[in-house]
């Protein structure tokens, strides 16, 4: 019971946490980006579609897979070159226990293309958190924001186009 109530104050800590943005905007097409970040709620979004968008991105860019779980990991399927987080994996002061997350969300160059299909505290902070040059979703708080997208296949479609069709900068 104690641990549940300190995940919750945790987890209102956290969403109104300010993050320091350090980042420069930048927007990319499909020949300039180099690196992509996958970022999706392991709860939320099926398996086969991080791997259709992996696929798919990983004829253009070098792309590297991350989740958050909401709930435990027991007997879910897992990825596995992926990198896993879970609310035990972020303090109460917002720093990352992994220090391979910290690097990925360090990154400053590159995309960062969120799957995550609901919104919470814990994925809104670690959008706030990342540093790459450009967030794309189809939630609010991104650089690039897809509004009614229908399922995964109309949201590549519709990045594919805006990849390339946008000069980069």
């Amino acid at each position: 019971m104690f641990k549940c109530i300190a995940e919750e104050f945790k987890k209102h800590h956290l969403k109104h946490m300010v993050v320091k943005d350090e980042r420069v905007l930048s927007f990319y097409n499909l020949d300039t980006a180099k690196k992509c970040i996958v970022f999706w709620g392991a709860d939320d979004v099926p398996m086969s579609s991080v791997n259709k968008v992996r696929e798919a991105l990983g004829n253009h860019m070098a792309v590297c897979l991350f989740a958050f779980f909401r709930r435990s990991r027991l007997n879910q399927e897992q990825i596995p070159d992926a990198i896993y987080l879970d609310s035990s994996g972020v303090s109460y002061k917002g720093e990352f226990c992994d220090p391979r997350v910290q690097e990925l969300l360090d990154r400053k160059e590159g995309l960062l293309i969120d799957l995550s299909l609901n919104q919470n505290a814990w994925g809104s902070y670690i959008m706030r958190s990342a540093k790459t040059s450009c967030k794309i979703g189809y939630n609010t708080g991104h650089d690039i924001d897809f509004d009614r997208v229908r399922d995964i296949d109309d949201f590549m479609n519709r990045l594919f186009e805006l990849l390339t069709k946008i000069n980069a900068y």
